[in-house]
């Protein structure tokens, strides 16, 4: 059960913005895909920083909600992100530090994945 590779549990079905979009894109294409977070990407695709709904939250309290703020200013740069080797096991450290959302990178840092803790706990409960 904790030897499970993330790429058996990552989406990749990725939701990606690049870096100098407007934050009300970003709002846009998260809730036209449904999605909690979105991946912000530098045009060669590497992986920039992560924008989540809570991060939107401290935008909206902070700015109007409709100014043209860049996704980069309040997306998160120290991403914490997994390989499509690691472990189920591999994963207790960041979600115990309270990460939600993953990106599962390849050797170029460049996004081919996500997992969330939901995608953690579904594959959990059926492992029981």
């Amino acid at each position: 059960m904790n030897d499970v590779p993330v790429d058996r549990l990552m989406s990749t079905d990725l939701t990606t913005i690049e870096r100098g979009a407007p934050a009300a894109d970003a709002a846009k294409r998260m809730r036209d895909t449904g999605v909690s977070s979105i991946l912000v990407v530098e045009p060669d695709g590497r992986l920039a920083g992560l924008i989540t709904a809570t991060d939107f939250v401290g935008l909206v309290r902070d700015n109007d909600p409709k100014d043209r703020t860049p996704v980069e200013a309040f997306m998160t740069t120290d991403v914490v992100t997994v390989g499509r080797e690691d472990t189920v096991a591999e994963l207790a450290a960041p979600t115990a530090h309270g990460y939600t959302h993953l990106p599962v990178t390849d050797a170029d840092g460049r996004p081919i994945g996500m997992v969330s803790t939901t995608d953690l706990t579904a594959h959990l409960s059926k492992a029981r």
